[in-house]
């Protein structure tokens, strides 16, 4: 699956579906290279995607026992809603096809992320 990237200039998020993330955000809280890989993994898996989370302060990751400089933090990450395996499975070959290395599997949702700063080549579960 490696290296699979097909690219699309579509852009399937709106504005609108950061601004329904917990905590909300705005989409130019996110790196622009993660939108493309996630525009891109959408494509790939021909399913929408809804987000539960992208962008988190450091001070919101902070005030939920987190470390405050997780990949959220940086714009690089955004955590998919999911509720069965073959969704789930859809997101996480389309989103190492795009180029997301890392994965993080949840029993509601898919986290994806391409931070530099983290470990790479990682997928846990929570």
């Amino acid at each position: 699956m490696k290296n699979k990237q097909a690219f699309t200039m579509k852009d399937y998020f709106p504005p609108s579906d950061f601004t329904k993330c917990n905590p909300p955000c705005k989409k130019s809280d996110m790196h622009p290279e993660t939108l493309c890989k996630l525009n891109n993994a959408r494509h790939i898996a021909g399913i929408p995607f809804v987000l539960n989370s992208a962008y988190r302060s450091p001070a919101h990751d902070r005030a939920r026992g987190r470390s405050g400089t997780g990949a959220h933090t940086l714009g690089r990450a955004v955590d998919i809603r999911c509720n069965n395996s073959a969704t789930r499975y859809k997101i996480i070959t389309a989103a190492l096809d795009a180029g997301f290395t890392r994965i993080g599997v949840a029993d509601t949702f898919v986290h994806v992320d391409d931070s530099p700063t983290h470990a790479q080549g990682v997928v846990w579960t929570y």
